[in-house]
């Protein structure tokens, strides 16, 4: 598989999410892992998000054969995100994509990539899930402190 990578900056600045997304457009997610050439890149703040860039891969005769997986070239591509959404994805690469600390989500309807955007826009400025703050490296130490003191009440 060919690279042509056109990232703007190298990594998510602090406090961001790198998302990347399988389109055909760039409006919204599109393709499966896969069989997706093209995927969009973007860094999300609690204040906005802007692009970070967009990735496309050309198959080339041989690809599974070189690496015994045509979607190696796809996960070190994608090394500096967070998340990527797809329209769908196998359970093998999906396996690959969290071993390399990316969170692979899955998007059944074509969804507008905008309004995910927001989703996470809105989620960096407000309370995050948990499964957000491991990613940004934002675990509270003391999160289970509630729970000891509970325990030591009884």
């Amino acid at each position: 598989m060919k690279v042509k990578a056109q990232i703007l900056a190298p990594e998510a600045p602090p406090g961001a999410l790198r998302i990347a997304f399988a389109s055909t457009d760039d409006l919204r997610v599109t393709d499966h892992f896969g069989k997706g050439l093209v995927f969009y890149l973007y860094d999300v703040f609690a204040s906005g998000w802007k692009k970070a860039g967009k990735i496309v891969f050309t198959p080339e005769e041989g690809d599974q054969k070189e690496h015994g997986d045509k979607n190696f070239a796809k996960v070190e591509a994608l090394k500096t995100c967070h998340i990527v959404y797809s329209a769908a994805i196998g359970g093998p690469v999906a396996a690959k994509l969290t071993q390399q600390k990316i969170q692979p989500l899955v998007i059944k309807e074509q969804d507008l990539i905008e309004e995910l955007l927001k989703q996470f826009k809105e989620m960096l400025s407000g309370n995050c899930p948990p499964w957000v703050k491991k990613i940004l490296g934002q675990n509270d130490p003391n999160r289970f402190d509630a729970f000891e003191d509970e325990e030591e009440d009884e």
